[in-house]
């Protein structure tokens, strides 16, 4: 039996205040994140016109996570007003672990951003997480 997107982001919240790596490795593990991409349609399609969203925090770089469909679907339609009419939103499912393995360099995650339970883990934070077992 999965558990609900709820009880994923309270564990998650509960595991990133404690900074314990090995749960939070442990509940990527157990979970599947969306990650949205924009890419422009007048782009050459030879070209990699897509780029995963990812943002500036207080100087901290942060790749853009969610926890669930609703929550990916809920952040476009409320920054809808930024985006041009070409712009393509899409949305990829990725494991828990993939996500930890294929991280950008120097980032952090920003999950389910314009939403009461965001949350962030901090580069520090995901660079233990990455060499915890689970």
């Amino acid at each position: 039996m999965s558990e609900s997107p709820e009880s994923l982001e309270s564990r998650l919240a509960d595991a990133i205040e404690q900074r314990d790596a090995v749960l939070v490795r442990q509940l990527f593990d157990a979970a599947e994140f969306v990650l949205l991409t924009v890419s422009d349609e007048e782009e050459d399609e030879d070209e990699e016109g897509a780029s995963v969203f990812s943002t500036d925090m207080d100087g901290m770089d942060l790749l853009v996570a969610f926890t669930n469909e609703q929550a990916a679907g809920d952040f476009v339609r409320s920054m809808e007003e930024i985006y041009e009419e070409g712009d393509e939103i899409e949305g990829y499912v990725l494991d828990g672990d993939a996500l930890l393995d294929y991280m950008p360099p120097e980032h952090g995650v920003y999950l389910n951003p314009e939403s009461d339970d965001s949350l962030v883990i901090d580069h520090d934070l995901i660079q233990l997480v990455q060499k915890a077992e689970a």
